[in-house]
């Protein structure tokens, strides 16, 4: 038996489509048997899971798609459980969190493969070694320990999405996953392309897929908007690229095809990349049902942009895109990554947020998504926090430790040079922020909770009074059980 096993790592009906494991099906569907269990679905997977292991008969395979944060320490709890009770099970990961740090994972006893990067083809080959009893040796793209040695195959060119099956949506109840957003009433996701081919020295997708970069063809993706409208009453999607609009022409070709499905989309780009698309490309993109991009602001100080090797993003630049999304009626998401400057933090810091207040003038419809800078184990950035004392955890237990199950949730960064002054300095904004400017596209909160909280706040934001604001993060744990993060790179 096969168990692909997506942990949870989402608040209650909050679960986007699991489609990591999904593509890992697809390549399964006709020459496996296989089971996938979604923790964000069933919240009581571990049970579930416990109870397949404990009445299936022959070789057992958990595939466990992890990435940073409640993924990975709801992942490590239940394989190590399942490793003590079943010990003859073959347990797998892969996904971010051990692509990047796979010899952590293989130094606990109770993950056997690590397989980084895509790992369709990878997990195919995998499975034929191991159910024919057969070394997976040779096996590109996965890791192992033997004899004390950790084993790292060379990995393969990324797969072409457009070579892959289709994503296999009749192993899940899609109802579970249709959600009311700011786009639609039953929104779904999906991801067309595979990596990215930027550099930028902050981010888990750079480490992993090395700047390289495939996409669907416009007609492929097509056939997969048109069969979730019609077959499951899809009326808005996000796509979960990591950058969908890297190619003018493709998008430009996706658009024409949405005009007319009534179909309201998402997606997430960069700025550079948009602020030189035809006016005809954003009239086409606004005709078709485009409501938000989501963009990686990351920092108001251009020299922190430079640092993050962030080519081509000022924040001139920025607070041009705003402008222009304004114009086409499009609502603009901006994501930042503050204390991320080793030497002018506290400055980092404060031209964020001054770029912030701009954005939200230029487009009273933006919406913020400031993050506390997480060094990922790649770039200068990370090379600074390591000669100031960084030092990843060698195995999974000491991942789970409170220490640093806070680093892997974006709460504690352990950069030496984010104070505990500074720290503070940002969480009291985030909680005036997040107070003041509740987002549009997150329907948990009631309208009175809204209000309420927006009322407290103002005198906060208006006068940028940010210390001590303890009222308010609590108030945001009681009326919005807030979280600051639910996964992390």
């Amino acid at each position: 038996m096969i168990i692909l096993y997506y942990p949870q790592n989402t608040p209650p009906r909050m679960g986007r489509l699991p489609l990591s494991t999904l593509a890992l099906g697809a390549v399964l569907e006709r020459s496996h048997d296989y089971m996938l269990v979604d923790g964000n679905v069933d919240r009581d997977a571990f049970a579930t899971i416990s109870e397949i292991l404990r009445s299936s008969k022959g070789r057992l395979i958990l595939a466990v798609s992890v990435m940073p944060g409640t993924q990975m320490l709801n992942a490590i709890a239940h394989c190590k459980a399942w490793k003590s009770r079943f010990p003859k099970i073959t347990i797998i990961w892969g996904g971010y969190f051990p692509s990047m740090h796979a010899e952590a994972v293989l130094n606990s006893d109770y993950v056997d493969y690590v397989i980084r990067g895509q790992g369709e083809r990878s997990f195919q080959e995998f499975l034929e070694r191991i159910l024919a009893d057969e070394s997976p040796s040779d096996v590109d793209n996965l890791s192992y320990k033997r004899n004390g040695k950790f084993i790292h195959n060379p990995e393969l060119p990324i797969y072409d999405p457009n070579d892959r099956p289709p994503l296999p949506f009749h192993r899940i109840h899609l109802d579970d996953y249709a959600m009311t957003t700011f786009i639609g009433s039953r929104t779904l996701c999906y991801e067309s392309s595979v990596g990215c081919p930027h550099k930028c020295n902050f981010c888990g997708v750079v480490d992993v897929f090395h700047s390289r970069w495939k996409a669907e063809t416009p007609q492929r993706t097509l056939e997969v908007v048109q069969l979730l409208k019609n077959r499951y009453g899809m009326n808005g999607i996000e796509f979960h690229d990591s950058d969908f609009f890297v190619s003018e022409n493709r998008v430009a070709e996706l658009a024409k095809g949405l005009v007319g499905l009534q179909v309201q989309w998402w997606g997430e780009g960069r700025v550079d990349t948009l602020l030189n698309y035809a006016t005809e490309t954003w009239d086409l993109m606004e005709k078709s049902g485009l409501k938000m991009i989501f963009f990686g602001a990351e920092s108001g100080l251009d020299e922190t942009l430079k640092l993050m090797d962030k080519a081509g993003v000022t924040r001139e630049k920025t607070k041009s895109i705003a402008s222009l999304c304004a114009k086409h009626n499009v609502q603009s998401e901006f994501s930042f990554v503050m204390g991320a400057n080793p030497t002018r933090t506290e400055e980092d810091i404060d031209a964020t947020i001054d770029l912030m207040y701009e954005l939200e003038a230029i487009n009273p419809r933006s919406q913020m998504h400031p993050f506390i800078y997480t060094p990922v184990p790649f770039g200068t950035i990370y090379d600074s926090a390591v000669e100031g004392g960084l030092n990843y955890p060698k195995n999974l237990d000491e991942w789970a430790t409170h220490e640093w199950a806070q680093y892997s949730l974006r709460r504690n960064p352990h950069t030496p040079w984010l104070t505990p002054r500074l720290y503070r300095k940002i969480i009291n904004f985030r909680a005036v922020h997040q107070s003041y400017y509740p987002k549009t596209n997150d329907h948990a909160l009631a309208p009175w909770k809204v209000s309420l909280l927006k009322m407290l706040s103002s005198w906060r934001y208006r006068s940028r009074i940010f210390a001590g604001a303890y009222e308010l993060r609590l108030l945001l744990r009681l009326l919005a059980k807030s979280q600051p993060s639910f996964e992390g790179f």
